[in-house]
């Protein structure tokens, strides 16, 4: 029993960790690079010699992938799969749940429904469930404005989301500011190349430093933002991906009861409304995480009290054609009766 409970609060600098298998069939690749663009973490990168992908790690990061499947989704030829599941074995982050060893697709009507192809059962599905299914996190945007009309509905849709108490906690700035929105993700940068910067590496005292942090900050040192801090180094700091509107979602601190699930509730009405008028969006959360660190960008952005950012969310319209439905991991769930 004491070797378990000291075990939550140890092991937060690079735990032990089952990495799912990255597999690539060279004779299907169309050599699109879409892969390597839209990986949110520093996993694909692209062999210019041999004009393939390949996946890797990072700073003692066996593989920097963290199952989302967005290289499977985007592939146009299906060359890339990703099998198995990311599961920390122990520690701090271990990961709940039972071992499943292979993430699922969707199956809302049963276990039945995993030997049925989705195209198949998306007919029997309403547009609101089509949706949520078909959602993906967007990161290669057009360059084309997205009229204001739209985003007016999306936000209209946020607006609309339930809150405790009807209280409504929460407020937007909109920015299509090129060069507003490039300030943002620089400055932003600074700070996230400072904590990747202390995370890797063998020394007793970044194990010693990361263990401890995890106690005060538990939500901030999981392994897997260090990856997407790297993919944002790799592209010179571009957090927001170029995105033409980047959306400020603000949480008044005041609000009843957790305004921060109420953060959640508004942006998610926003990005599924998005996804039904052929928009598409990224949650950003590395802003919010850093913001306090940058006082020029919060009054840059016109953040004040009792306001605090949330989250932020960039739209646009997607570079890519379709995109193809994926496997996700499975998560507990308990049945009372």
């Amino acid at each position: 029993m004491a070797g378990s409970f000291f075990e939550k609060f140890t092991g937060a600098h690079l735990p032990p960790t089952q990495f799912p298998r990255f597999e690539f069939d060279a004779d299907k690749c169309t050599h699109c690079k879409l892969c390597a663009a839209t990986c949110p973490t520093s996993c694909i990168q692209w062999d210019e010699a041999r004009d393939i992908p390949y996946s890797t790690g990072y700073k003692g990061i066996e593989l920097a992938c963290i199952s989302c499947n967005n290289c499977e989704s985007v592939c146009p030829s299906g060359a890339i799969r990703v099998r198995g599941e990311y599961r920390v074995l122990r520690g701090r982050y271990q990961s709940p749940g039972e071992p499943m060893g292979e993430m699922k697709p969707a199956h809302p009507f049963g276990q039945a429904d995993l030997e049925r192809d989705f195209k198949s059962i998306a007919s029997d599905l309403t547009e609101t469930e089509q949706v949520i299914y078909n959602r993906r996190s967007i990161r290669m945007f057009k360059d084309e404005p997205v009229p204001r009309e739209l985003i007016h509905r999306i936000i209209e849709a946020a607006r609309f989301a339930p809150s405790a108490g009807n209280g409504q906690p929460v407020k937007f700035i909109v920015s299509t500011n090129p060069s507003l929105n490039r300030m943002v993700d620089r400055k932003c940068t600074r700070v996230l190349n400072a904590i990747k910067w202390l995370y890797g590496g063998s020394q007793w005292w970044r194990k010693a430093t990361v263990t401890l942090l995890s106690w005060l900050m538990v939500n901030k040192w999981d392994q897997r933002p260090i990856c997407a801090m790297e993919k944002v180094s790799q592209t010179d700091g571009d957090i927001t991906f170029s995105a033409p509107v980047v959306i400020h979602i603000l949480k008044d601190t005041r609000g009843i009861s957790h305004p921060d699930i109420e953060i959640g509730i508004t942006a998610q009405n926003l990005v599924l409304a998005a996804h039904a008028l052929g928009l598409g969006t990224c949650y950003i959360g590395f802003i919010a995480s850093t913001l306090k660190y940058v006082p020029s960008v919060k009054k840059a952005l016109g953040i004040e009290y009792p306001y605090e950012l949330g989250t932020s969310i960039c739209v646009g319209y997607p570079k890519m054609k379709r995109l193809n439905p994926i496997a996700r991991g499975m998560v507990p769930v308990e049945w009372l009766s």
